[in-house]
């Protein structure tokens, strides 16, 4: 009895350990909830509170930069608002803007004067053709007043440089440029001092995406994020995107140390820039983290106040049961007297479970009276049951010895059937299959008869087109006759002209010889002339024509001789190509007499060919009257066969039909039998349950 009181303390104590937990899970679970909840309302008004923050310091930062910009332009209005730049020659401006390098400010490394032609003069003396560069094309083409371009290669220093650009403006129009180059480090430095918070930075991002300032200083005029951007940080990809497009706004993203950031751009007024302000999450959050593990500290403090609260407040409640449980093994030892109850004074939820106890005792004694009343009708039942189990299971095994024959003599019946149907079915697929070589063969006779049909039909037109060839062969034959018997004609005419070309020169030696005579005789008479005085002046002009008139016959001759010589060449080119086109005429008469003759002996093939098509012809005609006729005989044996199969189908269904059924009676049988067995089984079981109730109720003190 000590025992079980013991074991009984041990389990209050489980009990009160169990709603303890239960207790404290609860309450620890109700403030990991309000910490998280607080904690993600506070994330959101704090992330909010960064995006207005941070938005406001990119922008002002912006703006900074914007200013420093404005004032780099303002130190150009000294060189465009000069009265050189607005009245002076070009040539003036060089000189007079190497007269004022004092003036240049520190930051520029030198200033630039350039016209429409792309050629700049700096005021250090170099000569430079920037006729490329975009802010060249973004003031003389573009009609832009001012630009500050992306940072560049110098082409007179080599250091990154950017170019703060002013146009030259007279009467409306850009006439140049002066632009300041500055080296980019100077705005670099500004953005890199640039600190936000413990962890964040600023960088900047040109028009097209290339790094113009980034505390990386590798990716500087280097790394585009636009296509640059490495594996892991696609995200920088869309917000460079965002960036050029000159967007405000913010985003998170995988910085530089590959920690989550919380990124605000704005674009750079008065330039393609565009600025951003980075700053890690973890100082985002930082303070919101330090109040979460400060929640969290209190918390469990007041969950293991309450938990030790609520422990000691349940043991004192439950502490008064033990009372009740001394009662309850009282009765439940011995051989359970229900005349007893138990009397416990007390007016609290325990004492009502108690009474309630009692009552149930009490219940449970009038129950187990009646249940002795009936125990002796329910012995002389269980006996009846046995023996009436006992005979329906004799029965039962003979059914089933019946059903046994029967099924197995439809299983050899559904055997020969199956045997007759394999039998019909084969001759089937063999009808089947002739059926198929027919029509293959019966298609292949068709294609084959159609095929020499067209055969012969293409030879018939062959032999058109080879007589047409076989005449027209001989009209060239005969032509090429013609063209070499004029070919003939041509070179004889063709001597003809080159003798009489001879002729012509011979003529025209004749003539320059008596020009040459002339013209002697002419300066012989001048000389006679002379002699005479007043007397020979007008024979002396006489003369004088005389002699014109001769040179002006030999420079004639002479252009008549290089002519003629020209003409003779030509001619000897003439004949020298009459002797090719001879032989070529007489090479081509050969070549056509060959060829008809080849013309002649297709002709006989083809002819030849058609007759044997027209004999293959015949005979696919006569295999294809064969085939019809083998073809619907065995239609007609498929349509008998076709009938048998029809009648061994309702046979096999017949015979399926008879098995299913007596399978479904076997296994209805064997159900009935094991049914049998099982009540068998359960009547024995009952008639033992019976008399163990009996000696239990028995042991019952009413």
């Amino acid at each position: 009895m000590g025992e079980n009181a013991s074991s009984n303390t041990e389990k209050r104590k489980s009990l009160v350990f169990r709603l303890v937990l239960f207790v404290g899970i609860s309450i620890v679970c109700f403030n990991a909830l309000q910490i998280i909840v607080t904690g993600e309302i506070t994330k959101k008004s704090q992330l909010e509170d960064s995006a207005n923050d941070y938005g406001v310091v990119a922008a002002a930062y912006s703006q900074v930069i914007s200013e420093k910009i404005d004032a780099y332009f303002y130190a150009m209005n000294f060189y465009v608002n000069s009265d050189m730049a607005l009245e002076g020659t070009f040539d003036q401006m060089r000189q007079w803007l190497v007269s004022q390098e004092d003036h240049r400010i520190s930051e520029f490394d030198y200033i630039m004067l350039a016209g429409s032609d792309g050629i700049a003069y700096t005021d250090t003396g170099k000569r430079i053709d920037i006729s490329d560069r975009p802010y060249f094309k973004a003031i003389m083409q573009d009609g832009k007043t001012k630009f500050i371009d992306d940072p560049v290669v110098s082409r007179t220093t080599g250091q990154s440089v950017i170019h703060v650009t002013r146009a030259i403006v007279r009467n409306g129009k850009n006439i140049g440029l002066i632009s300041g180059v500055m080296q980019s480090k100077y705005l670099g430095e500004i953005i890199s001092n640039i600190k936000v918070g413990n962890t964040g930075y600023a960088f900047v991002l040109a028009d097209d995406g290339t790094v113009i300032s980034h505390p990386n200083r590798d990716w500087i005029n280097k790394r585009n994020f636009l296509t640059g951007y490495s594996e892991g940080h696609e995200d920088m990809g869309e917000l460079a995107k965002r960036m050029v497009s000159r967007e405000t706004g913010h985003a998170w993203l995988k910085g530089i140390y590959d920690e989550l950031e919380f990124i605000s751009f704005t674009p750079i007024e008065g330039t393609l820039w565009s600025m951003a302000v980075s700053i890690q999450q973890n100082e985002i959050y930082s303070t919101i983290s330090s109040m979460m593990g400060k929640m969290a500290l209190l918390s469990l403090i007041s969950a293991i106040l309450l938990v030790s609260i609520a422990g000691f407040l349940m043991y004192r409640a439950i502490k008064p049961l033990n009372t009740l449980d001394h009662a309850i093994t009282k009765i439940a030892s011995g051989n359970a007297d229900l005349t007893q109850r138990i009397e416990i004074n007390s007016n609290n939820e325990i004492g009502f479970v108690v009474k309630g106890f009692n009552k149930f005792v009490g219940k449970l004694q009038e129950i187990i009276s009646d249940v002795k009343t009936s125990k002796n009708e329910l012995s002389s039942a269980g006996e009846v049951l046995e023996e009436s189990t006992q005979n329906t299971a004799g029965a039962i095994t003979q059914i089933l010895a019946n059903i046994d024959s029967v099924r197995n003599q439809i299983v050899s019946q559904s055997s020969s059937v199956e045997e007759t149907a394999g039998a019909v079915n084969e001759i089937a697929s063999n009808i089947s299959s002739l059926e198929r070589m027919i029509e293959n063969q019966t298609a292949g006779v068709s294609q084959a008869s159609a095929a020499v049909e067209q055969m012969i039909g293409n030879i018939s037109s062959v032999n058109q087109s080879v007589d047409k060839m076989a005449s027209s062969f001989s009209e060239l034959q005969s032509d090429a006759q013609n063209g070499f018997s004029k070919q003939q004609i041509v070179n004889e005419q063709i001597e003809k002209i080159e003798k009489q070309s001879a002729m012509l020169q011979e003529a025209n030696a004749a003539i320059s010889s008596i020009a040459s005579q002339t013209n002697l005789l002419a300066m012989n008479a001048a000389i006679e002339a002379a002699h005479a005085g007043e007397a020979g002046k007008g024979f002396s002009v006489v003369a004088d024509e005389i002699r014109k008139l001769s040179e002006t016959s030999t420079s004639q001759s002479k252009t008549i001789g290089d002519q003629l010589n020209n003409i003779r060449e030509s001619i000897d080119e003439v004949v020298a190509s009459s002797a090719e086109s001879s032989s070529a005429f007489e090479s081509v008469s050969k070549k056509i007499k060959d060829t008809d003759q080849l013309v002649v002996q297709i002709k006989s093939a083809m002819e030849e060919q058609t007759e044997g098509s027209k004999q293959i012809n015949e005979a696919l005609h006569s295999m294809n009257d064969s085939s019809s006729e083998v073809r619907n005989a065995s239609s007609e044996m498929s349509a008998g066969n076709q009938a048998i199969l029809e009648e061994v189908k309702r046979l096999q269904d017949a015979t399926m039909v008879m098995k299913e059924s007596m399978d479904e009676m076997a296994i209805g049988a064997k159900k009935i039998n094991e049914t049998g067995a099982a009540l068998s089984e359960i009547s024995s079981k009952v008639k033992g349950s019976i008399s163990n109730i009996a000696d239990q109720i028995d042991r019952f003190k009413v």
